[in-house]
């Protein structure tokens, strides 16, 4: 009985260190007041998620870091995750307009999304493939660390170009044959 307990915990852990490597979805409001969820931008490609708050300074010195990588990129969506208190919110949009940032600002007040990530400490940055696969994980925030960021991005991009099929007909010879004088 104790073995196949013990079988049965390894099977469960497995499955659990399975599981934690995959993005799960979820819905928050955005800067124009509608749900949006995670799904909604992985089609597109890459997914960057950054928890921020107001008061945190290294997130804010992020902040235009991770915005160039989002105007940078088309196939790139920055889901700037803001985590400050329902009262902060005015701020937070305040913060990010007066900014002119493109990337999308979405709110966790009840922080239900930073616990699915389990985000203990700001700022955090995600990066999740189409499938949902985590890629990349960082706590903090120092400068150069975007660069780490692009080449994550970059690595991805060439990945996919390598096993993207192409919809390009074979190439066909279009010449005329010539006609054999007698």
């Amino acid at each position: 009985m104790k073995k196949f307990l013990v079988i049965l915990l390894i099977i469960v852990m497995a499955f659990q260190l399975a599981a934690a490597d995959k993005a799960s979805e979820f819905k928050l409001e955005n800067l124009e007041g509608k749900q949006v969820k995670l799904s909604d931008f992985q089609e597109k490609g890459l997914v960057i998620l950054d928890f921020w708050a107001t008061w945190c300074v290294p997130c804010k010195n992020g902040l235009p870091k991770i915005n160039e990588l989002h105007e940078k990129y088309d196939n790139v969506n920055v889901l700037a995750i803001n985590v400050d208190k329902p009262r902060k919110k005015s701020s937070a949009i305040s913060h990010v307009k007066s900014n002119r940032f493109t990337f999308h600002t979405l709110f966790d007040p009840k922080k239900n999304v930073q616990k699915q990530f389990n985000v203990t400490n700001i700022p955090r940055t995600i990066i999740i493939d189409q499938d949902g696969t985590i890629i990349y994980d960082h706590t903090g925030y120092q400068r150069g660390d975007e660069k780490h960021y692009e080449e994550v991005i970059v690595k991805w991009l060439e990945e996919q170009q390598t096993t993207e099929p192409t919809d390009e007909a074979p190439e066909q010879d279009t010449e005329q044959p010539t006609e054999i004088e007698d």
